[in-house]
């Protein structure tokens, strides 16, 4: 179980959150992801941030919380606010722990650094945590990744630097578990070092400053080895490029120098041997499908035009003024998510053009409303920011207008090429198909140069949707022949004919 506690509020014992969740096919274990603080520091109005930053942690880090945790390879200046603690911990793990730590430090690390003395007020009946038993994690794997190592001085944006080197019981450990994506990296050297570090031969030359994917701070690391993984987990590692935890400094420090990433490419390949022949294979895929691995891999992320033809239908309209008309069709459908919404696709079809106007979504003019947010997307805000706040300001459209288009940039309609569903948008996705818009701009996770399908009339493609439905149904009841070809049509338009088919997770009357 975990618990929130304020960094202030942190003390030795408590087992703070190093890393977040890796995608693995492995079963996670009891306890991933924690270690155990062996050594902690307040600084109060660290003289080492730069007084120039507008960055927000530095401007309101009154005080920082600097820990050393078991396993670390350097202390972390965290960020400011709640951390989760864990209130349970295996109980041989927990005397393990205390028994054997990593970091033997005993006075303070940073200038300015002062281990408290008191226990901070907000900590209230929150003690250390207890130990239990857990459950088995499963068998171990038959090897842990390959590895290297290299001076923490040539870490690249990138690498997936092993952040946690020891976790009881170490056999339990996964094949890459430990190890974290290299998010930024900052160098201080010479007198520089001098503002930072209450010792600094400790740094052995340089400091370096590693973000790391979810670690709540910022690793401080002396000149010494540390290890990298030789060759990561593909699917892991688009899915770290892909939800990035904090692709900069945690904080900005005074003199901080960012090394040149082809400098560090070099430097990196003095060091890194060739993966072994097998080491793909220790990551079986973790999806279902080859078309769903290749969209992880090799597909980009953002707004795009898409064809109404290529969505899906809504599987449940919230608060629609024809909800329960909608109910009533479904109920003629067996249960499941693409017969809800082949009903909703059966429901738009047979709605009117007054009815979809009394609804307030299909009140707008929604082929401008579009257009509007697709030239919007094409531009890049950082590169031309004058015209993005132009196409943003939107000015022809009509104040009703305008807000849906505004709303429509900072509110996405997300949906993954593929999904059978789209997050956080079916009403407007209605409003366009209804008003005849060919192109809906979406975001989410796509194949750059696929080939999407031709634009169909939205009731055309709601008819043939609702027909695709019945024929299938008949052949998976009667098997494939000219029957389900004839019929299926017919019960798609004909209610009634459903009623003596046979429905498995029937809905009431």
């Amino acid at each position: 179980m975990e618990r929130v506690c304020l960094d202030e509020a942190l003390q030795v014992g408590d087992y703070l959150p190093v890393a977040r969740e890796r995608m693995t096919p492995e079963d996670f274990r009891p306890g991933e992801g924690y270690a155990r603080i062996e050594w902690l520091e307040h600084i109060h109005d660290p003289s080492f941030l730069d007084p120039e930053s507008t960055d927000l942690f530095t401007t309101t880090a009154d005080t920082i919380v600097a820990v050393c945790c078991q396993g670390l390879p350097g202390p972390v200046l965290l960020r400011g606010g709640d951390h989760w603690v864990l209130t349970e911990v295996d109980a041989e793990r927990l005397a393990q722990d205390a028994q054997h730590p990593s970091w033997p430090t005993r006075q303070e690390l940073f200038v300015g650094g002062q281990v408290p003395q008191e226990v901070h007020w907000s900590r209230g009946d929150l003690t250390g945590p207890v130990g239990v038993t857990t459950r088995d994690a499963g068998g171990s794997p038959t090897r842990r990744a390959a590895s290297f190592t290299k001076p923490a001085s040539t870490l690249r944006i990138g690498d997936y630097l092993q952040i946690h080197a020891v976790r009881f019981p170490e056999h339990d450990m996964g094949t890459d578990e430990g190890y974290h994506r290299v998010e930024w990296v900052g160098h201080l050297t010479g007198e520089r070092i001098a503002g930072l570090l209450a010792d600094p031969v400790w740094a052995g030359g340089t400091v370096t400053l590693v973000t790391v994917h979810g670690l709540s701070g910022m690793l401080v690391l002396p000149e010494k080895d540390v290890r990298v993984l030789v060759q990561p987990n593909l699917e892991r590692v688009s899915s770290d490029n892909q939800e990035a935890w904090h692709e900069g400094p945690h904080f900005e420090l005074t003199g901080v120098l960012e090394p040149d990433p082809a400098v560090q490419d070099t430097k990196d390949a003095a060091y890194r041997p060739a993966a072994p022949e097998d080491e793909a294979d220790l990551y079986p895929t973790v999806f279902s499908t080859p078309e769903r691995r290749t969209l992880h891999l090799e597909g980009v992320t953002g707004v795009r035009a898409v064809p109404t033809a290529a969505l899906p239908w809504p599987h449940g309209l919230f608060k629609c003024e024809y909800a329960e008309r909608g109910k009533r069709i479904a109920g003629t459908y067996p249960g499941g998510r693409r017969e809800d919404q082949t009903a909703h696709a059966e429901l738009f079809a047979e709605l009117g053009e007054e009815e979809f106007a009394a609804c307030p979504y299909h009140q707008g003019d929604w082929p401008a409303i579009a257009e509007a947010v697709l030239a919007h997307a094409e531009v890049d805000e950082d590169e031309e920011p004058e015209r993005a706040a132009r196409l943003y300001a939107m000015e022809h459209l009509s104040p009703r207008d305008r807000e849906w288009a505004q709303r429509m940039v900072s509110d996405h309609i997300w949906w993954n090429e593929g999904s059978d569903s789209l997050t956080n948008g079916q009403h407007r996705l209605c409003a366009m198909r209804a008003g005849g818009v060919a192109n809906v701009p979406v975001n989410g996770r796509y194949l750059p140069g696929k080939q999407q399908p031709d634009a169909v009339d939205a009731r055309e493609h709601a008819r043939m949707t609702v027909e695709r439905y019945w024929i299938e149904r008949l052949v998976d009841l009667w098997g494939p022949g000219p029957w389900p070809e004839r019929l299926g049509p017919l019960v798609a338009r004909h209610r009634m004919l459903r009623r003596p088919l046979p429905r498995p997770d029937r809905r009431p009357e």
